[in-house]
């Protein structure tokens, strides 16, 4: 499973390309909320695998066109970015 993300700046009328925002091949990313405001879109999901769940978000500044790196989210309040070949990583 992966977060998938296309981007519509005419309501709807036509989509940007797709972009893989999880991008994960060793946990399923679930549980996907979307906020958005103006022009920021905040993505949540949970990166889930046999013996882990992990909530991770990415934001963007830009109505999606660009998204920062993945940034997990720890239930003692830290925010870190995810590093590359890491479980949540993309």
């Amino acid at each position: 499973n992966e977060v998938l993300f296309r981007a519509s700046t005419d309501g709807g009328a036509s989509f940007a390309d797709k972009t893989n925002l999880s991008n994960t091949t060793d946990s399923d990313s679930e549980r996907v909320e979307v906020d958005a405001d103006e022009d920021s879109v905040v993505i949540t999901w949970w990166e889930t695998n046999q013996t882990d769940e992990t909530p991770v978000m990415r934001v963007s500044s830009d109505n999606g066109v660009t998204f920062g790196p993945i940034l997990r989210l720890s239930s003692n309040g830290t925010i870190r970015e995810a590093v590359d070949g890491e479980e949540g990583g993309g």
